[in-house]
């Protein structure tokens, strides 16, 4: 990763965040800069109300010249890293499925460089275990719940060191690295792992479906709300509400679900992927098809169900139970993925 322009390649709008930014200061003139910039975050989905604290701690950290916005900015251009990073472990083959050569591989081709760019945000005097700290903030999962800034410290601050031979600072960016993303890394593999586990499993039960099945299979998630969405933000950019999202979202699971009937997760999980995806994927412009593949749509789509399969107990549920339980997660997955176009 020699000479890479990090900007240049996970571009973010920052006209557009700066125009969104703006409204929320003019309609929350109460607050002081430090509650909007973090309402700003959580409103883009990002962390939750220990953002707040996160921008407080590295206030007096930043660079001459840079502001808590510069700060929220790289934030968000994180998570499109994030998602490139991920795209890129669906495809990775490792010997033995060695978590250590992913997490190292990861920071090769992702990180190295963004290790360079980002201490540009910050003081050059600052403690390595902040830098640590930041990446984990940075680069975990945005459904994250506990991003406690003072936990994180307290796991960081006695790992990194920083360490100086007379006055200059001895580089352990890698140290650094390691630290703040190897826990993230290997999460997120062993998750790929999981998921073609799934898909293996899946294959080899194909051709054992009865026609019972594939009758069941001919009902539909129809998300042309979702489609709509989608494809009038690829056009006018406009700003969607989440609660637009949640209707979107609430009238793909019923066109499926119905009061009365019993499903049970395998039965239409498969299909509630694909056609979420297929939905995505048509309301998109042909330049963002090109970045959003059918496959990556189901694939991030996969993650979300995945994590929701581990923690579903009820085997059979009435639809509009699937209904209730469902529609908050993929409202969460719709914004997520239309703020990161």
């Amino acid at each position: 990763m020699e000479n890479v322009n990090i900007e240049e390649i996970y571009k973010i709008d920052k006209e557009r965040l700066l125009g969104y930014y703006n409204r929320i200061k003019n309609q929350f003139k109460f607050l002081e800069p430090t509650q909007i910039i973090a309402k700003f975050l959580i409103n883009r989905s990002i962390g939750s109300n220990d953002v707040f604290d996160t921008l407080l701690y590295f206030k007096d950290k930043l660079a001459d010249g840079k502001e808590l916005l510069d700060l929220a900015f790289e934030w968000i251009r994180a998570q499109k890293i994030r998602l490139e990073y991920k795209k890129y472990l669906i495809r990775a083959q490792y010997p033995h499925n060695n978590l250590s050569l992913a997490v190292d591989d990861c920071i090769f081709k992702f990180f190295l460089e963004y290790d360079k760019y980002i201490r540009n945000l910050l003081k050059e005097d600052i403690r390595e275990h902040n830098l640590s700290v930041l990446y984990e903030i940075f680069f975990s999962p945005y459904e994250s719940k506990n991003l406690n800034i003072q936990d994180i410290l307290e796991r960081h601050i006695d790992k990194v060191h920083t360490h100086h031979h007379e006055m200059e600072k001895i580089n352990t960016n890698i140290i650094v690295l390691r630290s703040g993303l190897s826990i993230i890394v290997v999460k997120d593999y062993e998750d790929v792992l999981f998921a073609r586990k799934e898909e293996k499993i899946k294959k080899e039960l194909k051709f054992k479906k009865t026609t019972t099945y594939e009758i069941e299979q001919e009902n539909k998630f129809e998300g042309l709300l979702i489609e709509r969405l989608i494809k009038t933000y690829c056009i006018s950019s406009k700003e969607i509400s989440e609660k637009e999202i949640e209707n979107a979202v609430s009238q793909f699971l019923s066109s499926y679900f119905k009061f009365g009937v019993l499903y049970t997760f395998d039965s239409f999980k498969d299909l509630l992927i694909h056609n979420l995806a297929e939905d995505i994927f048509s309301g998109l412009s042909e330049k963002l098809k090109q970045a959003n593949t059918m496959e990556n749509i189901k694939y991030l789509a996969l993650n979300v169900i995945t994590i929701f399969s581990k923690t579903i107990k009820s085997k059979k549920l009435d639809g509009m139970a699937w209904k209730k339980d469902l529609t908050p997660l993929l409202k969460t997955f719709a914004v997520k993925f239309i703020n990161n176009l």
